[in-house]
C-alpha cells in the first residue's frame, strides 16, 4: 500500500509547495501594488517633472542633420595578383574583424581629421563652427598659438561629429556625420570616405616603394652572398689541388678515379697483411716464449736440426768410448781423459748451437713483431689520409650546398622584385566607394517620440525608485501590512485625521468596538487598557469614543481615568470631584467615585486629585482590588493610563488589566520605537489585543479607513 501511495503523497506535496509559491507571489505583488497606489501622487509627479523636462529639452535643441557615405573594404587591394576577387586565400573572421577595426581607428585618426579640415578649409568657415554650435577661438592658450588652438579644435570637432559604423557581419563602414547644416554634414560625410581611400591608395603606393626598395636591399645582399660563396669554393678547391698533386703536376682528370678508391684498395691490401704478419707473429712469440725458459737440448727446434743431431749421434760414440774406456783402465788413464774431454767438447758444441737456435727464434719473433707494427703504423697513415679526404669532400659539399642556396634566393629575390616594378602604378587599393552622401532632408535629432518615451519610462523608473526608497526608508506607521509586519501586532481599525482635540464619532469607531467583541475567546475582554506609546496621540479622545460606541452596542462601560498626570476624561466627559486617586490612597471607595455619563449604559470614574508620585500608589495591591471590585459590575472596563515610553505606568496597569490596545497616531510613531513600547507591555505581563490608527491621511487611508477584524 504505502509504495503506491508515496508517488501520490509526493505529488500532492509539490502541488502544494507549487501553490504555496503562487500564493506568495500573489501577496507580494499585492503588497507592491499597495504601495505604489499609496505613493502614486510620486509617481505621478515624478513622471510628470521628467515629461517637462524632456520636452523642455526638445524646445532647447538645435535639430541636427546626419549625412551617411558608406564605402566596401576587401581583404586584399582589388586587382591585385594572385586573386580573384574573393579575398584573400585563407583569410579568417577574426582577420576580417581586425581589419575592419583597423580601418575604423584609420577614420578616426587626427591625421585624417586634418587632412579634411584641409581639404574643405575649415579653418577658414564661419559656418562649420555655427554648425557644431562653436565659437572660433580669438587667442592662443599658453604656448599655442591661435592657429593651432583653431586646429585641434577643428580636429577635436570632426571626431566628435564622426559615427563609424560597421553594419553586421559586412565589409561596409558606413561614415556618417552630424551638425545642424545638412548640406555641410554631407561634405564632411562624402570627404571622410574620399580621405579614408586617397589614404588606403597612399598607403599601398608608399608600402610598394618601400617593399621594392626593400627587395632591391635583399637582392644585393643575396648578390654579394653568392659572390662570396662562389669565390671561397673556388679557392678551397684551387688549394686542394695544388697540396694533392706534384709540384708541375697537371691536375686530374674528372673521368680518372678519386684517391678515395686507390685508399680503399691499399686499405684493404695492408689489412690482408696485417692478418698475416699477426699470425706469423703469434707464432714466433707461442716458439720464442716456450723456448725462453726450458733448455736448449730440449727444444723441438733443435733437436729438429742436422748439426744438432750429428753432434748428439758423436757425443753418442764418445759416451760409449769412455764407458768402454772406464771398464778396462783407470780415471788417470791417459784415454780416459781423452775419452772425457772429448765427450765435454760435443757438450759444449751442442750448448753453443742450441743457444745459436733458440737466438735465431727470438729474431725471427722480433722480426715478426716490427713487420706487425710496419703494417699497423702504414694502415694508420692510410685511414688518416681516407679521413682527411672525407673532410674535404665533406667541405666541397657544404661549400657547393651554401653557392646553390644562394643562388636559389638570388633568382627568387630577383624574380619577385621584377613582378613587382611590373605591376607599380596598375595595383588599385582595397577601399572602394559605395554610397555618396546626400544632403538629409528631416533632422535626426531630437527624436519627439524617442525622447518622450525616454522621458516618461525614466519618470517612471525614477518613481518607483522614490516610492520604494520612501517605503524603506520611512519608518513610520501609516498602514495595517507594516504594523503586522515589523511591530507583530493586529490593526484593529483606523481614524481619519480631525481638528486638534476633536472627539470622533462613536459611529465612526463601531467598527473597532464591534472587533473588541471578539477580542478575546470569551468575548469582550473585562478590562481593556488604552494608551498609546507617546503622549497626545488621541488615546483620551478614543476612549471616549469607545466608550459611546460599546454603550451603544448595549455594553454596561466604566472608564476609569488612570492617567494621573494629566488626566483629561473630566473634562471630556464635564464631570468632576473625587476619583481613582482617592480609591488608592483609601480615601474613598469605588461606590463613592463612579458618576453617571448621562449617557446609557456608560459611567466615569475621573482621576480625581493629581498625586505626587502615581507609579506608587498604581504598584500597590490597591490597584488590583478596585479592577476586581468594577469588573463584576460592568460588561468591561476602559482604562486611560499614560504613554508608555518613558513612564511605568503604563506597564503596571497593563499587567493588571484583561487586555491592552494600543492608539497609534499615523506618521508619528516609527516601527523601532513602537517596538519598544510592545515588549515593554508584553514583558511587564500585558496582553495586546491589537492597535487603532488615529490621524490618519486621506491618501494613507486606503481600505483600512474603517477596517474591522
Amino acid at each position: 500500500m504505502s509504495p503506491r501511495r508515496a508517488p501520490a503523497a509526493t505529488s500532492a506535496g509539490d502541488g502544494l509547495a507549487d501553490g504555496g509559491r503562487a500564493v506568495r507571489f500573489v501577496v507580494a505583488g499585492g503588497a507592491i501594488w499597495t504601495v505604489v497606489r499609496r505613493q502614486r501622487l510620486i509617481l505621478f509627479v515624478s513622471m510628470a517633472l521628467c515629461m517637462l523636462a524632456g520636452l523642455l529639452l526638445i524646445l532647447s535643441s538645435t535639430p541636427d542633420y546626419r549625412a551617411t557615405a558608406s564605402v566596401e573594404v576587401e581583404d586584399v587591394p582589388a586587382g591585385a595578383a594572385g586573386t580573384d576577387g574573393g579575398g584573400r586565400p585563407g583569410a579568417t573572421a577574426s582577420d576580417t574583424e581586425s581589419l575592419m577595426q583597423t580601418q575604423i581607428q584609420v577614420l578616426r585618426s587626427r591625421s585624417l581629421a586634418q587632412d579634411i579640415a584641409r581639404d574643405l578649409k575649415l579653418a577658414r568657415s564661419d559656418a562649420f563652427f555655427r554648425a557644431m554650435d562653436r565659437s572660433r577661438p580669438t587667442q592662443g592658450v599658453g604656448a599655442l598659438s591661435r592657429q593651432q588652438v583653431e586646429r585641434e579644435q577643428i580636429t577635436q570637432m570632426l571626431a566628435k561629429g564622426l559615427n563609424a559604423e560597421l553594419p553586421g557581419r559586412s565589409r561596409i563602414i558606413n561614415i556618417a556625420f552630424t551638425s545642424a547644416d545638412p548640406v555641410l554634414s554631407a561634405r564632411i560625410a562624402n570627404s571622410f570616405a574620399d580621405n579614408l581611400i586617397r589614404a588606403d591608395l597612399k598607403r599601398g603606393f608608399d608600402s610598394g616603394v618601400q617593399a621594392r626598395r626593400f627587395l632591391l636591399g635583399e637582392l644585393d645582399g643575396a648578390r654579394r652572398d653568392l659572390e662570396r660563396a662562389e669565390r671561397e669554393l673556388a679557392v678551397y678547391a684551387g688549394r686542394l689541388d695544388a697540396v694533392s698533386l706534384p709540384r708541375g703536376a697537371a691536375p686530374p682528370d674528372r673521368d680518372v678515379p678519386s684517391d678515395s678508391a686507390t685508399l680503399a684498395t691499399r686499405l684493404a691490401q695492408l689489412n690482408a697483411f696485417r692478418a698475416q704478419a699477426l699470425s706469423e707473429r703469434i707464432a714466433a712469440q707461442k716458439r720464442w716464449e716456450s723456448a725462453r725458459n726450458a733448455s736448449p737440448t730440449t727444444l723441438p727446434d733443435v733437436l729438429a736440426n742436422g748439426a744438432m743431431q750429428q753432434l748428439l749421434q758423436q757425443r753418442a760414440q764418445a759416451q760409449a768410448n769412455l764407458v768402454e774406456q772406464r771398464q778396462f783402465r783407470q780415471d788417470a788413464h791417459p784415454q780416459v781423459r781423452e775419452a772425457r774431454a772429448r765427450l765435454a767438447v760435443l757438450d759444449d758444441q751442442m750448448d753453443r748451437l742450441g743457444q745459436t737456435i733458440r737466438t735465431s727464434m727470438r729474431e725471427q719473433y722480433a722480426v715478426a713483431m716490427r713487420g706487425e707494427q710496419q703494417i699497423d703504423r702504414e694502415i694508420a697513415d692510410i685511414e688518416r689520409a681516407a679521413d682527411r679526404g672525407r673532410g674535404r669532400d665533406v667541405q666541397i659539399g657544404i661549400m657547393e650546398r651554401q653557392v646553390d642556396t644562394f643562388r636559389t634566393l638570388h633568382d627568387s629575390l630577383l624574380q619577385r622584385y621584377r613582378d613587382m616594378a611590373s605591376q607599380a602604378g596598375f595595383q588599385a587599393g582595397r577601399i572602394q566607394p559605395l554610397d555618396r552622401a546626400a544632403v538629409p532632408a528631416r533632422p535626426t535629432s531630437p527624436n519627439i517620440g524617442i525622447t518622450l518615451l525616454v522621458a516618461s519610462l525614466g519618470g517612471l523608473v525614477l518613481g518607483l525608485l522614490l516610492v520604494a526608497a520612501r517605503h524603506i526608508f520611512d519608518d513610520a506607521v501609516t498602514s495595517a501590512e507594516t504594523l503586522a509586519e515589523r511591530v507583530d501586532l493586529p490593526l484593529l481599525g483606523s481614524v481619519p485625521a480631525s481638528g486638534d482635540g476633536d472627539v470622533p464619532d462613536a459611529a465612526m469607531v463601531l467598527p473597532i468596538a464591534q472587533s473588541l467583541l471578539l477580542a478575546s475567546v470569551d468575548g469582550l475582554p473585562r478590562s481593556i487598557l488604552v494608551t498609546s506609546a507617546q503622549a497626545h496621540e488621541g488615546k483620551s479622545t478614543m476612549v471616549h469614543a469607545l466608550a459611546h460606541a460599546l454603550a451603544d452596542l448595549g455594553k454596561r462601560v466604566l472608564v476609569i481615568d488612570a492617567d494621573m498626570r494629566h488626566p483629561s476624561q473630566h473634562i471630556l466627559f464635564r464631570i468632576g470631584g473625587a476619583g481613582v486617586s482617592a480609591v488608592m490612597t483609601g480615601q474613598a471607595t469605588s461606590e463613592d467615585v463612579i458618576v453617571e455619563s448621562g449617557v446609557p449604559n456608560l459611567w466615569i470614574m475621573p482621576c480625581g486629585a493629581i498625586p505626587p508620585n502615581p507609579a506608587e500608589l498604581l504598584a500597590t495591591p490597591a490597584l488590583d482590588g478596585l479592577l476586581t471590585q468594577v469588573q463584576g459590575r460592568f460588561d468591561t472596563v476602559l482604562v486611560d493610563a499614560p504613554a508608555i515610553l518613558g513612564l511605568p505606568d503604563a506597564p503596571l496597569i497593563a499587567a493588571r488589566a484583561q487586555a491592552t490596545l494600543l492608539i497609534i497616531e499615523s506618521g508619528r510613531n516609527h516601527h523601532g520605537g513602537l517596538r519598544v513600547a510592545v515588549d515593554r507591555l508584553r514583558r511587564a505581563g500585558g496582553v495586546a489585543i491589537g492597535a487603532v490608527l488615529t490621524k490618519q491621511q486621506g491618501r494613507d487611508m486606503g481600505y483600512d479607513y474603517h477596517r474591522s477584524g
